[in-house]
């Protein structure tokens, strides 16, 4: 009897290390395992049995493509000397679309993905920046290490990074926040919520919730071609399609209670991601679209989950006996394997019910070293 519960308790604290483990390594700001490759072919496979079907696209938001409005600024050095010229995002343009935008006065939050640099001055960016401070519910970009334009209204501002490896420049997870703010989907969920992820000690909450500070988003939305199936445009283009009709037509139904995504939905703004190339606006936008469908949050439900399968895995180890002596390096090759397997299959359940990812590789060798240890320890 007092085998047994030693084997329960050594069980339960091995299982809990594992949680703690699989919570921790979730959260780093980069990926440093498996669970990429493990969600690119999982998609791959489910786009295969759908025939390619395509994301789901509400009518509860709008995208809006500045690709195609550009102009022309003068540039100047640290020192104010001209250096050349660049092309950036056509202001004026920009300006008009949000007074129409403004002026309907229903929308239900406006994520403006454009990063206004400095050093790239254009005469429409007084108004414009008057007009975006003036605005209710609206977000733009900013990047760790760029400096804003002067005048950009500093709380219209969120981080909008993306973390990835050395070995690795492919977009995976998403870093909810940075020491100094909030990045831009936490921003529109706490804006339009109320709620937001705090930290305490080690941990991280939403209110009451346990939660994540970095996610693997579910990419719900998804355009490869400006026009969907049924004929439809999957965007707009700011000049041609909004700005050449602004005297004729009544927007006011095209952005009352709507979420409006405003990018780069065509041309250089686009990063490779486990679902294939998609617009930084699309990638922001379906983190909101997680966060606001909970997928940051760990609900008891799936604590529980995680613990009965950890707590399988470490009891089962413990009943296994030495068996006939192999290598080390074969013996460790082998439980990998198994414990991999294992925590890919787990992965891909939870990422279908919950939303949500784990880490594969470092709770596999946290396994697969016990049972090491463990097979050595019956061998003596």
């Amino acid at each position: 009897m007092h085998k047994y519960w030693t084997q329960w308790t050594i069980a339960l604290g091995l299982s809990l290390i594992a949680m703690m483990l699989s919570y921790f390594c979730t959260n780093m700001n980069v990926p440093i395992s498996g669970e990429k490759s493990v969600l690119r072919y999982w998609c791959a496979f489910t786009d295969w049995v759908t025939s390619g079907m395509e994301s789901d696209l509400s009518d509860d938001v709008v995208l809006i493509n500045v690709a195609n409005d550009k102009q022309l600024v003068d540039i100047t050095d640290e020192f104010g000397i001209p250096t050349g010229n660049a092309v950036v995002t056509d202001r004026e343009k920009l300006c008009r679309l949000l007074e129409i935008i403004n002026a309907s006065g229903e929308y239900k939050y406006v994520m403006l993905d454009i990063i206004f640099e400095d050093g790239y001055q254009t005469e429409a960016d007084s108004s414009l920046f008057d007009l975006i401070g003036r605005m209710n519910r609206i977000v733009l970009p900013k990047h760790e290490d760029v400096t804003l334009a002067p005048g950009v209204p500093q709380g219209k501002v969120a981080f909008s990074d993306y973390r990835t490896t050395i070995d690795e420049n492919d977009f995976t997870k998403y870093q909810l926040f940075q020491k100094d703010g909030p990045s831009v989907p936490l921003k529109m969920y706490s804006d339009i919520t109320g709620r937001t992820v705090k930290r305490t000690g080690l941990w991280y909450s939403d209110k009451a919730s346990l939660a994540r500070k970095v996610i693997f988003p579910k990419m719900y939305v998804r355009i490869d071609s400006p026009y969907r199936s049924d004929g439809q445009k999957a965007y707009l283009n700011m000049g041609s399609d909004i700005l050449s009709y602004a005297d004729d037509v009544d927007w006011f139904d095209l952005f009352a209670k709507k979420v409006v995504v405003i990018g780069a939905f065509s041309g250089d703004d686009i990063h490779t991601t486990y679902a294939g190339e998609l617009p930084g606006s699309l990638i922001n936008y379906n983190v909101f679209l997680s966060l606001m469908k909970g997928q940051h949050r760990i609900p008891l439900l799936l604590i529980i989950t995680y613990f009965i399968i950890f707590f399988l895995m470490a009891f089962l180890l413990l009943h296994r006996d030495g068996g006939k002596h192999q290598s080390w390096a074969w013996v460790w090759a082998k439980l990998f394997l198994f414990y991999s397997v294992i925590l890919t299959i787990v992965c891909i359940l939870v990422f279908e019910i919950w939303g949500q990812a784990h880490d594969i590789f470092i709770t596999s060798t946290f396994f697969s070293l016990v049972d090491l240890i463990n097979r050595q320890i019956k061998h003596s």
